[in-house]
């Protein structure tokens, strides 16, 4: 499957939610917000019957600070999280429990400057060098730009009127890895004898090693729906 056509499925289920909505014969639409792990959440659901709905929701927060240390370079930079999904709802025993399952345009990344622990000198690799105010290393992590949803939760019943929610769950993929070195500090690893290149990929593996068991990123979220 392409990439656009990936990033098309929430779309579509989205529409279809839509088109569920001028259907006067099928059950209510509600309207929600809450806030979580993800940031802020909106969204808009319909039930289809008793066991059944779909949402389509957006979900996000402003940039926010960070820090990390790997190997002696601690790390600050800023995360970014935005997505809009697309899901289906099944509530197996009629009530407010239900399993979900989905799919999010995710436009996620964490930038970060890598700054020597140790006062005058940084480690990139296997290279030891001296530096300045001019040397910089950088690191980006992205999450995958669509990620499948699975959970489960409380709420969005086809029950009319005020109503609570709580969704627990994982939107699964692996983060990518990617960095650069300024042109000053490259020159200064190339005097060591070393390929700035390589030992750049060194360091940035030793990044991908960090978040090489993260699967996925987890989503808790809580708030207020009103069906009518």
């Amino acid at each position: 499957m392409s990439r656009s056509s990936v990033l098309r499925a929430p779309i579509a289920l989205v529409s279809l939610a839509a088109a569920c909505f001028a259907s006067p014969a099928l059950a209510q639409t509600s309207l929600y917000g809450g806030v979580g792990i993800t940031g802020v959440v909106l969204g808009v659901g319909h039930s289809l019957g008793d066991a059944f709905g779909v949402r389509g929701e957006l979900s996000g927060w402003p940039p926010l600070s960070r820090s990390f240390a790997e190997d002696g370079i601690e790390y600050r930079g800023e995360l970014k999280l935005r997505r809009a999904t697309a899901l289906a709802d099944w509530r197996p025993f009629g009530g407010t429990f239900r399993l979900s399952a989905g799919l999010s345009a995710v436009n996620g990344s964490g930038d970060f400057t890598g700054n020597p622990q140790s006062a005058g000198s940084i480690t990139i690799g296997q290279a030891t060098v001296a530096v300045g105010p001019e040397d910089r290393y950088s690191a980006r992590i992205e999450l995958p730009s669509a990620m499948p949803y699975v959970g489960l939760g409380w709420g969005h019943s086809p029950a009319r009127g005020l109503g609570f929610f709580a969704d627990l769950g994982v939107l699964v993929g692996e983060p990518k890895v990617s960095g650069a070195l300024s042109s000053s500090l490259r020159a200064k690893i190339a005097t060591t004898g070393r390929d700035p290149d390589v030992e750049l990929q060194r360091e940035l593996q030793s990044v991908r090693d960090g978040v090489a068991n993260v699967f996925g990123l987890p989503v808790v979220n809580v708030g207020l729906t009103y069906r009518w």
